[in-house]
């Protein structure tokens, strides 16, 4: 009699299916990446994919964070706060360019078409991540005289997200040139505007 398979659950299951679904993308790329495809290759149902991840594009997010090398980000340190918003915008550079354009493109289509404009806005300007990144460096700004104070409105302080994102979306590319452009024709001015 044939041993019968003994069911996958929790961790394993889950490790199974990002499994697929990062050799899927490798193999495919984003655009013929297929939920049936993924759940037939981790040997599941695609009930069980949504039950976890709400489409595709969620999807193959987990399984780059799992296994796509990608960098967390750090509170910049460079001494001043132009070199320090060249530092943030040059690591979300380098996490973008290990993004394949075509998955880049694809991501965005996905994720876009199930987002209106205002809820984007507002993720936007709820963006915590980024504050806590660019907070401390208004705060050394602020310590080494660079600008009067470090208390801004959490809209003033989430404006290099919301620059980010236009940028992303608008040219699906984030350029040198695009940067020091943001931190010296935008960012800078305002900061440095009640000194």
């Amino acid at each position: 009699m044939a041993e019968k398979k003994k069911r996958r659950r929790g961790a394993d299951l889950e490790n199974a299916i990002l499994t697929a679904a990062w050799e899927q993308l490798q193999a495919k790329g984003y655009q013929n990446v297929t939920i049936e495809g993924i759940a037939a290759a981790a040997a599941t149902t695609k009930t069980v994919l949504y039950r976890r991840w709400p489409d595709k594009a969620h999807l193959v997010i987990a399984a780059l964070s799992k296994f796509g090398d990608l960098p967390s980000y750090h509170v910049p340190a460079t001494g001043s706060l132009r070199s320090d918003f060249l530092d943030l915008f040059g690591q979300m550079a380098t996490f973008l360019a290990q993004l394949q354009g075509e998955t880049l493109r694809g991501l965005l289509a996905d994720r876009l078409q199930h987002l209106e404009l205002g809820e984007l806005l507002n993720h936007a300007n709820d963006g915590t991540a980024l504050k806590t990144l660019v907070q401390p460096m208004l705060d050394h700004a602020t310590q080494r005289g660079e600008i009067s104070h470090a208390d801004w409105p959490d809209r003033v302080i989430n404006l290099a997200g919301i620059l980010l994102i236009n940028e992303i979306i608008s040219r699906q590319d984030l350029t040198a040139t695009a940067q020091v452009e943001m931190v010296d024709e935008i960012l800078l001015p305002i900061f440095l505007a009640h000194n």
